[in-house]
């Protein structure tokens, strides 16, 4: 009996290791100090969590470096940069029906910012946004995403705002919005079928024109683009 007893207690305890080890759950809260920040957070598993709509990840700091890596299924991340000067942000997902929303500048200033984010796998969902609540300059997002039915929404408010994407894989969907001030620039590679492209591209500044930039290997696709010296 005691064999058995001990036998089913062993089975319950891994059981529950496994159960954790799926569900990584991170939630931070970062501000400013006299040391740049560096972050470095690396996820195997699936369902893999850093931050929630209703709980993000919150960072405050000048001249940041943060990279995060995600592996696996359905992982999660919620992140703000309500400051963030010179701030490097790099993500790497690879897996299926992956969420990330970002906003950087949500309430301070976030210029001179850059932004990498890789996804490899299907139905991956990005959500960024920058400079929505402040003024900034220079902000530059690179974009790589590999796999079918992605969706990425990038909005940009800040001046020399600089989009790089190279999206392959098809059922793609992609809308973006460089809005409020001059100097803005869209370039991309996108290659695949039935690819949904929508550019909203607002250069208030009226000295400098806003490029457009797009290599597309597509059957079946749409792009649509608006260039507009006021609200498009």
């Amino acid at each position: 009996m005691r064999t058995l007893l001990t036998s089913i207690l062993c089975v319950i305890f891994v059981l529950l290791t496994v159960a954790y080890g799926a569900n990584n759950l991170i939630y931070i809260t970062q501000s400013g100090g006299s040391t740049a920040l560096t972050m470095n957070i690396d996820q195997v598993g699936a369902s893999n969590t850093v931050g929630t709509s209703s709980a993000r990840v919150s960072l405050t700091g000048t001249a940041m470096t943060v990279d995060i890596d995600q592996i696996g299924d359905s992982n999660v991340i919620a992140a703000t940069v309500a400051q963030g000067n010179s701030t490097s942000f790099t993500l790497k997902s690879t897996g299926d029906s992956n969420t990330q929303t970002l906003s950087l500048g949500a309430s301070g200033d976030v210029a001179s910012t850059d932004f990498d984010f890789e996804a490899t796998g299907d139905s991956n969902v990005l959500t960024f946004s920058q400079g929505d609540s402040a003024t900034a300059t220079a902000g530059n997002q690179d974009f790589v995403v590999t796999g079918t039915s992605n969706n990425i929404d990038a909005k940009c408010n800040v001046v020399g705002c600089v989009n790089n994407w190279t999206v392959d894989g098809d059922s793609n969907d992609i809308d973006t919005t460089q809005a409020n001030n001059s100097d803005h620039s869209i370039t991309a590679t996108i290659t695949g079928n039935t690819n949904n492209i929508d550019i909203d591209q607002t250069n208030s500044g009226g000295s400098v024109s806003g490029i457009v930039d797009i290599v597309s290997t597509t059957t079946g696709g749409t792009i649509d683009i608006d260039q507009c010296t006021s609200g498009c």
